[in-house]
């Protein structure tokens, strides 16, 4: 039985599953060349180019002549949802019955959440193959989707495939599905259908003042993924001497069996030794872009802190880059917009240069702070980072900052108006790049954050891998895009980390 740990993702919904069977219909009996294939897969969005093995190995799909494998033709014979779902099931547990036995054990004794199972799996409970953490996501996804599970709240609990499927696998044991084992081959793909490395050259010159194309060009990683908004102040990372290749390999031995301190601190001394080294000019955001300072603290505290808040907003929300955010600050400062919305009066005139989303953003933020006018005097009385940052959650919280409260607490702390000896550990910004990071280094036990406390965590994390270097969310995030850090790594053979992608 083989026990394949990397699956499709379907978007969130059913949505794509149909695109997989219109592709299965219209493959013919004969087979078709394979660029012609791949061409369909791409048009119904199915085609991964960075990971092209996943859903071919999902459909059974390869060779110079792809011909419809048995699953694809169970799916061209469905005459239903029902005969679709139950078809993808089926694949499922082909290509791994242990990972499918294990969960679906899992959840039929009692609701079991995402972040429990994975702690299962990775346990010496689990005798398989551990998947990585997305890619059991995806199996959920797909388990959902298909109705073998369903989700209430954070947990699954069966579904109504359930019982179908409950002979199948009690039938089997666990001794025997693993006395079985035997690896699937991978999909054969021709030469010519592979992209191309592209050609090593000399790192372009980047200007202090990057345009939204050059922006709209630097990646977060080997996978692709464009950067958030608040994160493309890096624009020089991507250029960034490889922090790869600059010392000896760390054993998987010595972290296989979980990630010590000792090992995180080996981390963390690698990360400063190439900080130190690259020293790069990250430009990110200061109270000064703003027009802020310690003395308009004094004066008006709580418009500087309605004034930050808007600056978060727009940092995060819009989708733009840094010199973006501050022209559409700076836009709704010089129409007055800003001061007419903190003293609850209508705008009387909207120049065309203020962006209609910079001003909506701006008017939630003024709602939120009118609702508690005294936010600023009550944080200079909070005893500690966690106790400012808990006052910034209960108002600026509730559904319309998340993430942004660690970036306005770091704002609040370049003014010097919060002084507090953990504010360190809460001010790096843990954006997705960085839990990644810190998920693959094993400073988290998931990327993922549902809360402020598991967002706090990760902040707290970020600080122990890289605050000794500087801005520690800066530094992680540098790191993964110049040693082009993803999922399924294409460098786990030759990185000398002590990273999760190694032990796959």
């Amino acid at each position: 039985m083989p026990q394949v740990i990397d699956f499709p993702t379907l978007g969130g919904d059913r949505a794509q599953l149909p695109d997989y069977v219109r592709v299965a219909k219209e493959l013919p009996a004969a087979g078709e060349p394979f660029k012609e294939f791949r061409a369909r897969l791409r048009a119904a969005k199915i085609w991964d180019r960075e990971r092209p093995i996943v859903p071919l190995r999902f459909l059974g799909a390869g060779g110079a002549t792809v011909v419809p494998s048995k699953f694809m033709q169970a799916l061209a014979a469905a005459r239903n949802d029902d005969e679709v779902n139950q078809a993808v099931l089926g694949r499922l547990w082909e290509l791994n019955p242990i990972l499918f036995k294990t969960i679906f054990e899992l959840f039929s004794q009692r609701p079991y959440g995402k972040d429990e199972i994975y702690k299962f799996l990775g346990s010496h409970a689990f005798r398989g193959t551990v998947p990585s953490r997305p890619a059991l996501e995806a199996w959920i996804q797909l388990a959902v989707t298909t109705g073998l599970v369903k989700a209430v709240g954070i947990a699954i609990t069966p579904g109504p495939s359930t019982e179908r499927w409950a002979k199948k696998v009690g039938e089997l044991s666990m001794d025997e599905l693993l006395a079985e084992d035997a690896p699937l081959a991978d999909p054969a793909i021709p030469d010519d259908a592979v992209p191309a490395e592209p050609a090593a050259s000399a790192p372009q010159a980047i200007t202090s003042e990057p345009t939204a194309q050059v922006i709209a060009q630097v990646t977060t990683s080997a996978g692709g993924a464009p950067l958030p908004p608040a994160l493309r102040h890096l624009i020089e990372a991507a250029s960034l001497a490889s922090p790869r290749g600059r010392a000896r390999p760390v054993p998987p031995s010595r972290f296989a069996g979980g990630f010590s301190d000792e090992i995180k601190a080996e981390t963390g001394e690698r990360l400063a030794a190439w900080w130190r080294e690259v020293k790069p000019s990250t430009h990110g955001f200061t109270p000064q872009d703003f027009a802020l300072d310690p003395e308009a603290w004094v004066e008006g505290a709580d418009e500087v802190l309605y004034r930050v808040a808007v600056a978060a907003a727009l940092a995060f929300r819009l989708d733009t880059d840094r010199n973006g955010v501050l022209a559409a600050f700076k836009a709704l400062e010089q129409a007055g917009v800003l001061g007419d919305l903190y003293h609850g009066t209508v705008p009387e005139t909207l120049p065309a240069q203020v962006d209609p989303k910079a001003l909506m953003l701006a008017s939630l933020a003024a709602r939120r702070c009118a609702e508690s006018p005294d936010l600023a005097s009550a944080l200079e009385q909070k005893k500690s980072g966690e106790e400012v940052f808990a006052a910034l959650d209960a108002v600026l919280g509730r559904g319309l900052f998340r993430i942004e409260l660690f970036w306005i607490l770091d704002m609040l702390a370049q003014l010097g108006v919060v002084r507090h000896d953990d504010l360190g550990s809460l001010t790096p910004v843990p954006h997705r790049l960085v839990r990644d990071t810190l998920f693959r280094f094993g400073f988290l036990d998931s990327p993922y954050a549902a809360d402020a406390a598991a967002l706090q965590n990760a902040a707290r994390a970020a600080h122990a891998a890289a605050g000794a270097a500087g801005r520690a969310d800066e530094v992680l995030a540098s790191f993964a895009m110049a040693a082009g850090c993803a999922y399924d790594c294409a460098h786990r053979r030759t990185c000398e980390y002590a990273c999760r992608e190694r032990l796959e």
